[in-house]
């Protein structure tokens, strides 16, 4: 089991509409997704970012709004980074890892989220991390709405395989 490399940071921001054309003007990034806001507010209440064509993640940046520059999201979160995602290459990383960081006390969800598997955890200090395996390209699209449902290792096994190696793992361009 290795962690492949670094996957998509997730940045909570004060003005998501200001943060949007900073990340697109000013770093040539692309907006590939948006999770509207219900309610008052900005329009958006993520968006997802990509840095190139050639990046075949979801996404590299997601953007998380906040009401205000003192307001802080339903979690508490403050302006700054929500969590930093890791990439491993197969499912039985995955499940390895997770076991790992079950025994060290720091798993919080499970998720399936359409286009990767997740694991979020903390660190010692609290940081929140994400540790993905990514759907095989094609398995996912960006017609079909964002999900998050509880991750089941024993079905994704049943469906890819244990082994089946994806990502940065497959020498696919991030």
């Amino acid at each position: 089991m290795t962690i492949r490399r670094v996957n998509h940071l997730v940045l909570s921001v004060t003005d998501i509409e200001a943060s949007t054309r900073f990340y697109v003007d000013v770093l040539g990034l692309k907006v590939v997704d948006r999770i509207p806001r219900t309610g008052p507010g900005p329009s958006a209440f993520m968006v997802f970012l990509r840095s190139s064509a050639e990046s075949t993640n979801h996404h590299d940046l997601g953007l998380l709004a906040t009401a205000s520059a003192a307001a802080r999201p339903a979690d508490g979160t403050p302006p700054g980074l929500v969590h930093a995602s890791f990439e491993v290459g197969t499912v039985d990383e995955l499940a390895a890892i997770k076991g790992k960081l079950e025994s060290a006390g720091s798993v919080r969800q499970c998720l399936d989220q359409g286009a990767h598997l997740s694991v979020y955890a903390v660190d010692p200090d609290g940081i929140e991390l994400e540790l993905i395996w990514r759907l095989p390209d094609g398995a996912w699209s960006y017609d079909t709405e964002i999900e998050r449902k509880p991750l089941d290792l024993e079905t994704a096994r049943e469906r890819w395989g244990g082994d089946l190696v994806t990502g940065a793992a497959a020498g696919i361009p991030a």
